[in-house]
């Protein structure tokens, strides 16, 4: 009995941490990897733009920001299904595969040496994809452990994990055979960034308000088939691109398509709901409440790019998924983690401070993005680089973020506990972890 108790308490709890800090660190890197090819990149990113592009993409979404989800995942999953907790060797060789596949991405890039940019790049895409199929496992662990007691999210909560080791799967193949197909990248590239991602920020989205805040902002009965019409819409959107280059689609058919997921979960997430909770002073995370109001203006910056309203040089990324990315994702990893970070802190709701000069500069980027996708429609003029006050503003707002996350990983953490606070409710018996139950 006394070995099963130190080996089934929940060592996972509160692992976000490790992944948070190889989060941020990776943050700097891509960052750096990013302003070194606008600056200094020169005609080998001239000649290479299309993987070079793509191969920033990937290390971004499958890098940074998946290893955030990874981290909320390995920390409340286990708890909110009460399972035991996910192998500590398989979180290391995650994490390790992970890092290790940026590091070599980014080495590619500054090579600019073709045949070492194909060899690092080819190992860091192998790396990245090859994380994700290592979460297979748990993966299928919270998939069986799925019960009626956690409709509040439902499928939100449980399949994507399951679809991860697909994702890497395609992924690395789409890298493989891009010179046999030529669309393959951007396909591969809107199936991480366009599907996956935008399905699991909702996802994060209506676990802090549904869950963790019990706003009710879709009934329980409902999200399953809020999941299915969503997950459907963007499946079509993503289609949309390769029917309408074959002739199938016509251009306004697919600009419909690509707005239609983005209004339709707006709508679905309630934001009148949202408004009334907090016009009576509930508690909640700001950064995660903007990036509900940024949802519609994903769909319609596509929309209006698909239809040739505002162009945009092929040397810049679609401003959709700049509002995408810094709109959406940037607000609910950071926002969502820095809730779950105080709930382990055990501080009070109604204590807890909010970092305004952060959410002030990210959606101030925002607005500037905004701004110029509309200023450039109406001036009839062609976008060949993103305005500079946008990559200001967004810079600030990171620099508040890991300031803070230094902040608090080295030198705030003496009031942290291991089980946070609302998750321990999912355990039979809290003060052993999860998935201890009588029997063991």
């Amino acid at each position: 009995m006394g070995l099963d108790l130190q080996r089934k308490p929940h060592w996972s709890a509160g692992s976000y941490i490790d992944l948070v800090l190889a989060a941020v660190s990776m943050q700097i890197l891509f960052f750096f990897t990013a302003y070194w090819v606008g600056n200094y990149g020169g005609d080998f990113y001239d000649e290479n733009i299309k993987e070079i592009h793509y191969s920033l993409r990937m290390q971004m979404s499958l890098g940074w920001m998946m290893c955030i989800l990874a981290g909320v995942s390995f920390s409340i999953l286990p708890l909110i299904y009460d399972v035991i907790g996910f192998e500590k060797t398989l979180m290391r060789i995650y994490v390790g595969m992970n890092v290790v596949g940026q590091i070599a991405i980014s080495a590619g890039i500054i090579s600019k040496n073709l045949s070492t940019f194909n060899s690092l790049t080819a190992v860091g895409m192998t790396l990245l994809c090859a994380s994700l199929v290592s979460l297979w496992s748990p993966a299928m662990t919270i998939f069986r452990s799925k019960s009626g007691s956690i409709n509040s999210v439902g499928p939100f909560s449980y399949a994507l994990g399951a679809f991860l080791p697909v994702l890497g799967v395609i992924t690395l193949l789409c890298w493989i055979l891009r010179y046999e197909f030529s669309s393959l990248l951007q396909f591969s590239e809107n199936l991480v960034i366009d599907f996956f991602f935008s399905l699991a920020l909702v996802a994060l989205i209506i676990s802090h308000l549904n869950r963790r805040l019990d706003w009710e902002i879709i009934r329980s009965e409902n999200i399953g088939k809020v999941f299915g019409i969503y997950a459907v819409l963007l499946i079509l959107g993503l289609i949309s691109g390769p029917l309408h280059e074959r002739g199938d689609l016509s251009t306004s058919v697919k600009g419909v398509l690509q707005l239609l997921p983005y209004v339709f979960i707006f709508l679905a997430v309630n934001p009148r709901k949202i408004i009334q909770q907090i016009g009576q002073s509930k508690s909640y995370n700001p950064m995660l409440v903007c990036s509900v109001l940024w949802l519609p203006f994903v769909g319609i910056s596509a929309y209006l790019e698909t239809m040739g309203y505002f162009q945009v040089a092929s040397e810049i990324s679609p401003y959709y998924r700049w509002v995408l990315i810094f709109g959406v994702a940037f607000q609910v990893l950071w926002g969502f983690t820095e809730y779950l970070h105080q709930d382990h802190k055990k501080i009070a709701m109604k204590s807890r401070k909010t970092n305004l000069f952060a959410i002030i500069s990210i959606n101030a980027g925002n607005a500037v993005t905004i701004y110029a996708m509309f200023s450039s429609w109406i001036n009839d003029e062609v976008l060949y680089q993103f305005p500079r006050l946008g990559v200001v503003t967004y810079a600030l707002a990171y620099l508040s973020i890991l300031i803070y996350w230094i902040k608090e990983t080295f030198f705030c953490l003496y009031t942290w506990h291991k089980i946070p606070m609302f998750y321990d409710q999912y355990l039979a018996n809290p003060e052993q972890g999860s998935g201890y139950t009588d029997e063991n």
